[in-house]
């Protein structure tokens, strides 16, 4: 009986060992840092990218605003030029431009608002975010 208590103690082990290694071979890479704006009303917008940088995707989260989007973490395309940086996603099957950032400045358009709110890169908030944890949670919540 002991033998048989040692041998399935022993399988769980290794089955859980397994199950880590998957898990660590299905997260996506992410950017080392998390990119970070404030600004309107206590607004802030999470950036982090996802995958290969030639992928041009990231994750973003957009906190404080009274909106279905609030806290939730959303998988965007990322269009970069000269210009400007733009995160889009898609809202009613159309395109939809979520953040515009120039200089360091941006306006974050929520879909059924009628303005944008104005965010600037923030350094302090950046600093606070961890690319590691913000991908998890974003695995989780899906």
């Amino acid at each position: 009986m002991m033998i048989f208590a040692r041998s399935t103690a022993l399988l769980a082990m290794l089955l859980a060992l397994a199950s880590g290694f998957v898990q660590a071979e299905e997260r996506p890479e992410v950017a080392p840092k998390v990119v970070a704006f404030s600004g309107e009303q206590g607004v802030k917008v999470w950036t982090l990218r996802i995958g290969a940088r030639s992928e041009n995707r990231a994750l973003v989260q957009v906190e404080g605003v009274d909106h279905d989007w609030d806290m939730r973490i959303q998988r965007m395309d990322v269009e970069k030029n000269a210009e400007d940086t733009r995160y889009s996603t898609q809202v009613d099957g159309k395109k939809f431009v979520v953040l515009l950032v120039r200089n360091g400045w941006g306006e974050l358009y929520l879909p059924g608002e009628a303005k944008p709110l104005m965010v600037g890169y923030d350094n302090g908030l950046s600093e606070q975010g961890n690319a590691q944890a913000f991908l998890t949670d974003y695995l989780q919540a899906r």
